[in-house]
C-alpha cells in the first residue's frame, strides 16, 4: 500500500475523527433518544392537571433526599424484576407515566421496560431532575421551592437557587458577551491568514480553527435561540472542539518534524542524530524518536482511563445574571459523551497508533500519527471538561470562565506563534 503523502493524511485524521463523532449520534438515538419523550414544561403540565403520573425511578435513597412533590417512586430496579407489574404501585396503576431520573438517560431504559411490560402510554421526561429544575426555575422564578420535597414531604429551601455576587454577574457577561466573540473574530483573521498557505501544518492549523469556530458558533447560538436547551447545538460544538483538538495536534506534529526535528525529510540530518549517534536513514538501526512513543502511546492510553473511570457529576441550579434568569447545569447525556464515549474513541485510535507503530513494517510513522492525532482530538476536549467542571460544579459560572480563557490563551497563542516565526513560515518574495 502507498504510503500517505501529508495532504492525505490530513484527510485521514478527518475521517477518523469524523467517523468517531458520527458514532455517538446514532448511540444516542439507540440508548436514549429513541425513546419516547415529551419536554418538563409539558411533563408538568400534564402531571398537574391530571393527565399522567410522574413516576421517579432513582433508587429509593436518592427519592428521600429529593424529588418533586407530585412524583411517585417506582425504582428502575424494581422495573426490572419478573414480577414488575404486580408490585406497579395502585397510583400508576390505568395512567398514563411520565419517567423522570436524574438527567434523562436512566428514565430512557425505564421506558423501554415498560414498553417491554406492555405498557404503551409512556414517555422520558428529555433532561430528567435537571431540566425539570431549570423549568421551574424559569416559569415559577424564585418561588418554585414547594414543587420539591424529602422523605418527610416537607420542602426542601432553595436548593436549586443560587445568588450569584455583583462580581460574578458581571464575570459571565464579560466572558459570554466580549471574550467569545473576540477569540471567534481572532479566529477568523487566522484563518484568513492562512486561507493560501500549503504547508501541512499551517493547513492542519486552518482546519481546526475553521472547526473551532463552527463549534462556537453553535454554541453561541445554542444560547441564543434556544437558552442552552438544544442537545444538537452543544454536541456540535462539542464536536468542532474534539476536531478542532484533533488538528490542532496534527498540526504541531507537522510543524515539530517539518521546522526542528526533520525526521521525515531523507536529505536533511534528523534534530535527533547527536543523541542517537547513529540513524535510522543512513544505517540498519532502531529508531530513537521512534522508540520514544513505544512509552509515550501506552502512557496517552493509561492517561484516557482518568475521565473514563470518573464518575458524572449531577447538578442543575438557577440563577439571576444582571436581573436575567439563567439557569447552570451540566446535562448527563453531555457528560457521558465527554467522559465515556470520547475516552473510549482515544483508547481505540491510541491503540491501533501504537499497534501500528509496532507492527507496520514500511513507513508505520506517518499511519500512526494520523492515528494519535485523531486519539489527541477526544482525549483532549474529554480531559479539558473533566479538569475544568470537576472542582467548578457548585458554582458554574467558573466553569464557563475557566473554559472560554483557556480557548481564548488557544486562539492568541497559534496567532502569537505564528506571529514570531512569519519569517519563516511566511517569506517574502525577493524584488527583481
Amino acid at each position: 500500500m502507498r504510503t500517505p503523502n501529508r495532504w492525505t493524511q490530513l484527510v485521514l485524521v478527518a475521517l477518523l475523527i469524523l467517523v468517531g463523532g458520527g458514532l455517538a449520534p446514532l448511540l444516542y438515538w439507540m440508548y436514549v433518544g429513541s425513546a419516547p419523550a415529551v419536554m418538563a414544561r409539558e411533563a408538568r403540565y400534564l402531571a398537574e392537571n391530571g393527565h399522567a403520573v410522574l413516576v421517579d425511578v432513582r433508587p429509593p435513597e436518592a427519592f428521600q433526599r429529593n424529588h418533586l412533590a407530585i412524583a411517585v417512586n417506582w425504582p428502575y430496579e424494581e422495573l426490572l424484576k419478573p414480577s414488575a407489574l404486580e408490585a406497579m404501585p395502585a397510583q400508576l396503576r390505568g395512567k398514563r407515566l411520565l419517567v423522570v431520573c436524574d438527567g434523562g438517560i436512566l428514565g430512557a431504559w425505564a421506558v423501554r421496560r415498560f414498553q417491554e411490560l406492555g405498557l404503551d402510554d409512556v414517555a422520558n421526561v428529555r433532561g430528567g431532575m435537571q431540566a425539570m429544575v431549570s423549568h421551574l426555575g424559569r416559569d415559577c422564578g424564585c418561588d418554585y421551592v414547594d414543587f420539591f420535597a424529602t422523605a418527610s414531604e416537607q420542602p426542601t429551601g432553595p436548593m436549586p437557587y443560587r445568588e450569584a455576587p455583583a462580581y460574578e454577574q458581571w464575570v459571565a457577561v464579560v466572558i459570554g458577551f466580549v471574550v467569545k466573540p473576540f477569540y471567534m473574530l481572532l479566529a477568523l483573521v487566522i484563518v484568513a491568514i492562512l486561507w493560501r498557505r500549503r504547508s501541512p501544518e499551517l493547513a492542519a492549523l486552518r482546519w481546526g480553527l475553521i472547526f473551532f469556530f463552527i463549534g462556537e458558533a453553535f454554541c453561541a447560538a445554542n444560547y441564543l435561540a434556544y437558552e442552552d436547551q438544544s442537545f444538537l447545538f452543544e454536541y456540535l460544538h462539542s464536536f468542532g472542539m474534539v476536531l478542532c483538538f484533533g488538528f490542532a495536534t496534527y498540526a504541531a506534529f507537522e510543524g515539530m518534524d517539518h521546522w526542528l526535528i526533520r525526521y521525515s525529510d531523507l536529505k536533511e540530518t534528523c534534530a535527533a542524530l547527536p543523541l542517537c549517534l547513529r540513524c535510522i536513514k543512513y544505517a540498519d538501526v532502531p529508531c530513537g524518536l521512534r522508540r520514544m512513543f513505544y512509552v509515550l502511546i501506552p502512557a496517552t492510553i493509561v492517561l484516557a482511563f482518568m475521565p473514563l473511570l470518573a464518575q458524572p457529576v449531577l447538578f442543575s441550579y438557577n440563577t439571576n445574571i444582571l436581573g436575567t434568569f439563567y439557569n447552570y447545569s451540566h446535562p448527563a447525556i453531555y457528560q457521558i459523551y465527554e467522559i465515556r464515549y470520547l475516552p473510549a474513541v482515544a483508547i481505540a485510535a491510541l491503540t491501533a497508533s501504537f499497534l501500528v507503530l509496532l507492527l507496520k513494517k514500511t513507513d508505520p510513522v506517518s499511519w500512526s500519527k494520523v492515528l494519535f492525532a485523531a486519539g489527541m482530538g477526544a482525549l483532549g476536549f474529554s480531559l479539558m471538561r473533566l479538569f475544568i467542571l470537576a472542582p467548578y460544579s457548585d458554582n458554574q459560572v467558573w466553569f464557563v470562565f475557566w473554559e472560554e480563557i483557556t480557548e481564548l490563551m488557544f486562539v492568541a497563542g497559534a496567532g502569537i506563534v505564528l506571529w514570531i516565526f512569519r519569517p519563516g513560515l511566511f517569506p517574502r518574495k525577493e524584488a527583481a
